[in-house]
């Protein structure tokens, strides 16, 4: 379906409650899905379309999550993307992003007590100080 029902179905059936985490578009398509719509830059209209009408319907700038091999293969004219939306990388082992990130998922094997099995582990790129100001800035209030 096109970014703009996507977007629409995500701001209609989904419910948001004070504290929640801000939006997140999880963008985690195959080569063969990628070419299918048309290529890398399609993707890219589409993954902006989708961020610019959600922020638009719920006043918070989503987060785009990828992984740093789409970030390599298909990022390197989407300046405009890395630079005005928080960026969280799925990024297993070392630790060397070519762009800012805001949050790194950097395990999918983790243990969380109360938990049972494995769960991804995601840590926040920055001091206590700019956490707050991240949860102050972009979660929902």
């Amino acid at each position: 379906s096109s970014a703009t029902d996507q977007a629409n179905y995500f701001v209609n059936h989904t419910l948001v409650r004070e504290s929640d985490f801000p939006p997140v578009l999880d963008v985690e398509p195959s080569d063969a899905q990628i070419a299918q719509i048309g290529g890398g830059e399609e993707l890219l209209k589409r993954v902006r379309q989708w961020m610019q009408i959600v922020e638009r319907r719920t006043g918070k700038r989503p987060i785009l999550y990828i992984n740093q091999m789409f970030v390599n293969k298909y990022m390197g004219n989407a300046d405009d993307i890395k630079q005005r939306y928080n960026v969280w990388i799925a990024r297993y082992g070392e630790y060397k992003p070519d762009i800012h990130l805001s949050l790194w998922q950097l395990s999918a094997d983790g243990y969380v007590k109360g938990i049972q099995g494995h769960v991804d582990l995601n840590v926040f790129n920055g001091y206590q100080g700019q956490w707050e100001e991240f949860i102050s800035k972009h979660c929902i209030h």
